[in-house]
């Protein structure tokens, strides 16, 4: 439904250290602290910076949302949490709906499958049936304008047919409610852009959305 709030974020932060040693040091700590239930410590210690400090916003259905900073901002690693590939040490994250992501070039592909064998791996770890591949797979080829590649590894991809191919299959088969990009719409022909918002547009139509909610750099 229109409205619908589909994250929420509220007073998030993640620190990092600058030294690995010590950021070892203070990860084991931290372990063993949640192990017997010891909170963790929101003080920053020697070596560490805060990367994200206390990011509060709600994204509803519909909406477009762009982060836009310096490099070293921190935007990245927000996306990375949201994604639930990390922890932040401080806040909550609320997701409601599915989620796709492209958030480094080539996640999720091996590169020594070939480019359908990568579609196939995508959908089985996502759950979804070889089925539903088939009916979509024209499809996804036909975006990523990699017909007479498909066959081929991954690894010999150029970048440009690496982001489209993934984003392909971010937005066509997975059709998710939140869709998170990182950067990766900047590589490849100015194009790819005008194509990603055009492909994706039709997923959401297909789902029946006047817009289609993103969370992109």
């Amino acid at each position: 439904m229109a409205g619908d709030v589909l994250i929420k974020v509220e007073g998030v932060s993640k620190k990092f250290c600058t030294d690995l040693k010590t950021s070892l040091r203070y990860g084991v700590q931290d372990a063993t602290g949640e192990l017997f239930g010891k909170p963790r410590t929101h003080d920053l210690r020697p070596k560490e910076f805060w990367a994200v400090n206390k990011v509060d916003f709600e994204l509803r259905r519909g909406e477009c949302l762009g982060l836009i900073g310096h490099n070293g901002a921190g935007k990245t690693t927000l996306l990375r949490m949201l994604n639930g590939l990390i922890k932040p040490d401080q806040g909550r994250i609320e997701i409601r709906g599915q989620v796709g992501a492209l958030i480094a070039l080539g996640a999720g592909f091996n590169p020594i499958l070939t480019g359908r064998e990568n579609i196939y791996v995508n959908a089985a770890v996502l759950g979804l049936s070889k089925q539903r591949v088939d009916e979509r797979i024209d499809e996804i080829i036909a975006f990523a304008e990699i017909a007479e590649f498909i066959d081929m590894p991954v690894q010999h991809y150029s970048s440009g047919m690496t982001v489209r191919l993934g984003f392909a299959v971010a937005a066509i088969l997975i059709e998710p409610d939140i869709l998170f990009l990182d950067e990766v719409l900047a590589v490849g022909t100015s194009a790819l852009p005008s194509n990603a918002s055009t492909g994706y547009a039709s997923s959401c139509a297909r789902r029946r959305w006047s817009s289609y909610p993103t969370a992109c750099n």
